[in-house]
C-alpha cells in the first residue's frame, strides 16, 4: 500500500475521533493544553526560525532527513485539517476546532522548518560557489 494512502486512512481515523468527541471533551482539551488562536502561530514561527538557524550553523546532516520530515509534516497537516473539518461539521463552532488546528499548525511548522532550512542551505552553497568563481 502506498504511504500516502496510509496517511489518508489515518487522517480519516483522526477525523472520526474528533467527530465523535463531545463538546465537553473538546473544551477540556482546549483548557488542558491552554490553546488559543495565538498558539496556532507559534509552531509555524518556530519552524521558520529553527530551520534558518540550523542552516546558518551549517548542519549538513539534516539534508538526509528532509524527505521524512516533509512526509511527517504532510501527515500532521492532513490529520489536523480533517479533524478541524470534522469538528466543525459536528458542532458548528470554529473555536472547538482549536485542538485539531494545533495539530495542523505543528505540521505546517515542520514543513516550514524543512523549507527554510533547504532554501537557506541552497543559498549559502550558491554564494560560496559564486565567490570561488570570482
Amino acid at each position: 500500500m502506498n504511504l500516502f494512502k496510509r496517511i489518508v486512512i489515518l487522517a480519516g481515523a483522526v477525523g472520526i475521533f474528533f467527530y465523535t468527541a463531545s463538546h465537553d471533551q473538546l473544551v477540556a482539551a482546549i483548557a488542558d493544553y491552554q490553546l488559543s488562536w495565538y498558539q496556532l502561530g507559534v509552531p509555524i514561527a518556530w519552524g521558520v526560525i529553527v530551520g534558518g538557524l540550523f542552516a546558518l550553523l551549517r548542519i549538513q546532516k539534516l539534508l538526509n532527513w528532509l524527505p521524512p520530515i516533509t512526509l511527517i509534516a504532510s501527515g500532521l497537516t492532513t490529520m489536523g485539517l480533517v479533524g478541524a473539518v470534522a469538528i466543525f461539521a459536528q458542532h458548528q463552532l470554529v473555536v472547538l476546532s482549536l485542538p485539531a488546528l494545533q495539530i495542523a499548525s505543528i505540521g505546517i511548522g515542520l514543513y516550514l522548518f524543512a523549507v527554510s532550512y533547504a532554501r537557506l542551505v541552497g543559498d549559502l552553497k550558491a554564494r560560496k560557489q559564486e565567490k570561488t568563481k570570482s
